[in-house]
């Protein structure tokens, strides 16, 4: 299976499940970026960006550069408690 056909069919599977206040809250969230043009200066899909390393949970310490050594990395922010 791709990569596009697992995203679209976790999405997919979220919206089925999600509780319905949720998914409006990330609908009008999703609204509210559009609106804000903020989503223009984002890298798109295959776009080059600058070496970073951050921290986890744990304080470990994660490098883009390394991450790469081992394949194509995907960055995903998860906004956390709705």
């Amino acid at each position: 299976m791709s990569l596009n056909a697992l995203l679209s069919a976790m999405s997919q599977d979220f919206a089925a499940n999600a509780d319905p206040d949720i998914l409006t809250v990330m609908k009008n969230s999703r609204q509210d970026l559009v609106a804000s043009g903020l989503h223009k200066e984002a890298l798109g899909s295959g776009e080059k960006m600058n070496d970073f390393v951050l921290h986890d949970s744990s304080n470990i310490e994660f490098s883009s550069r390394d991450a790469l050594k081992k394949g194509p990395l995907l960055l995903s922010w998860y906004r956390g408690i709705w």
